[in-house]
């Protein structure tokens, strides 16, 4: 079925000798030496997450390589705000963390960074949160992505108060990693579930929710670096 993807990142030493007895030569000043190039703006980058990455809830509509099918995906609006292109992704409709770390390939994608969001499909499954910490964590280790976007997953009107226990935990998980975690949704954020119109069925994003919230995540990935 579908794609594959998915990852993360002196001092003086002693004076030298110049070779003459008695005689050091001068340390170079701190006001002389080059600083360290600062980090650069990600140019590329891949997705991993479920339907609503996929922007679709047919597990026959998934993101194939850079390619949405759906209409209610938040990507094509990230790609427009940020101007970094997307090369690559895994996103299927009812994936859970573990459906996504089995299958993203570390060799497939090359890309400056990775965003991810998952976790919906686990609070459904009841997964418990050390699985689906590890099943992150190895996600973005294998996509190689030297700097990674970890977004908070949406409200959900059947489970809100497990949806903002799982974002909490996501968001200290992401401080351990030095991964930048985003919560996307505090727009359409009410006590954790969706306010009304903002979703068609309690779990997923209406298509301009879906924009605004790719809107955001793509101002966050252009700020990176």
């Amino acid at each position: 079925m579908a794609a594959v993807l998915l990852a993360a990142v002196a001092g003086c030493g002693p004076t030298a000798d110049d070779g003459r007895a008695g005689t050091v030569a001068p340390a170079t000043s701190a006001a002389s030496r080059s600083p360290a190039p600062a980090p650069t703006a990600p140019r590329t980058f891949v997705a991993v997450g479920d339907s609503i990455t996929a922007g679709a809830t047919d597990p026959s509509q998934p993101l194939v390589e850079d390619r949405v099918q759906g209409d209610a995906s938040w990507l094509p609006a990230a790609e427009q705000a940020s101007g970094v292109d997307l090369v690559g992704g895994w996103a299927v409709p009812g994936a859970t963390t573990a459906d996504m770390l089995a299958g993203v390939e570390p060799t497939d994608w090359t890309a400056d960074a990775v965003v991810v969001m998952a976790g919906t499909n686990d609070l459904v499954r009841g997964v418990p949160w050390q699985e689906s910490a590890a099943a992150i964590q190895g996600v973005v280790a294998a996509t190689g992505a030297p700097t990674a976007l970890v977004v908070a997953i949406a409200p959900n009107d059947l489970r809100p108060a497990a949806r903002n226990g799982f974002n909490a935990a996501l968001a200290e998980l992401a401080g351990r990693n030095g991964w930048t975690y985003l919560d996307p949704w505090t727009e359409v954020d009410a006590g954790g579930a969706f306010p009304p119109g903002a979703s068609p069925d309690g779990v997923h994003p209406a298509p301009a929710v879906a924009a605004d919230a790719g809107d955001r995540i793509g101002r966050s990935l252009a700020a990176l670096g």
